[in-house]
């Protein structure tokens, strides 16, 4: 079978444009997988110190959330746990809901835009945490500091926020970003050569070649996505700590970290 065939299903007439969504999710999830290596340990983390935190019953905000990666591991594992799964990408959203769905009520999926203020009235009140993995180095410094500004009236006080991402050393290290850098990238190439999976660039490519996405990618292209065509370069590490403790958390500090991939945790 080919990968084109595998993202589609048959109907009663033998053909149809209805994807297989959950066969497009494990897609998405090898690609991930193998473009960052120590994705699991960093999901584990972050899931972990929010249990830690807040025991197995809060209410999570998973910002950026693609197709769901994290608040499906998050209702995996905490047991009482609500997610409010909150991206501006309709495809991505569109293929958690139809592989993922609500679980039970637990997940409830928002399409909303982090970089304006809007999205937070759709929360409907505090949330006990907020999370976010591989996603807010799309916005700039500006739209990153009302973010941060926006989330400590969100999040309850002793609440916390949680971000995995790539965050680069300060500029006075600039040696040793350029070699975690480096070999950050090695060692996602030999991951995934070792795993088989497609990288980001291709998942995409496939994507936009499947006919039942059409209409989707037609949407994402027309809300200004298609392609993130404004990539920007992770944050500083230094930069987002500071933007949290001017915001009014109390405790900002990295708690995990693999070369520049690394896990930041506030304390609201």
């Amino acid at each position: 079978m080919t990968d084109s065939d595998a993202g589609l299903s048959a109907g009663p007439g033998g053909s149809s444009l209805e994807p297989e969504w959950t066969s497009w999710l494990r897609r998405w999830e090898a690609q991930q997988s193998g473009g960052l290596p120590g994705r699991e340990e960093r999901f584990q983390v972050m899931i972990d110190f929010v249990g830690a935190a807040l025991g197995s019953s809060p209410t999570v905000v998973d910002l950026g959330c693609g197709p769901g990666s994290l608040a499906v591991r998050i209702v995996d594992r905490l047991p009482g746990a609500t997610v409010l799964a909150v991206d501006a990408d309709p495809l991505l959203l569109e293929l958690g809901r139809r592989a993922i769905g609500d679980r039970g009520g637990r997940i409830r999926w928002i399409e909303a835009d982090l970089r304006g203020a809007a999205w937070t009235e759709r929360i409907g009140g505090q949330a006990d945490a907020a999370l976010s993995t591989t996603a807010l180095h799309w916005l700039s410094p500006e739209e990153l500091t009302g973010l941060v500004g926006r989330l400590a009236g969100l999040i309850r006080p002793g609440g916390v926020f949680l971000n995995g991402d790539h965050m680069t050393f300060d500029p006075q290290q600039a040696g040793l970003q350029r070699l975690a850098a480096r070999l950050a990238e090695e060692e996602a190439e030999r991951e995934a050569e070792a795993v088989g999976g497609e990288r980001w660039h291709a998942w995409w490519a496939a994507v936009e070649a499947e006919p039942g996405f059409q209409d989707l990618v037609r949407e994402r292209k027309a809300a200004g996505w298609g392609g993130h065509p404004d990539y920007r370069l992770p944050a500083e590490l230094t930069f987002l700590r500071a933007a949290l403790l001017r915001s009014g958390f109390a405790e900002a500090d990295t708690i995990w970290q693999r070369l520049d991939n690394r896990v930041l945790a506030a304390i609201r």
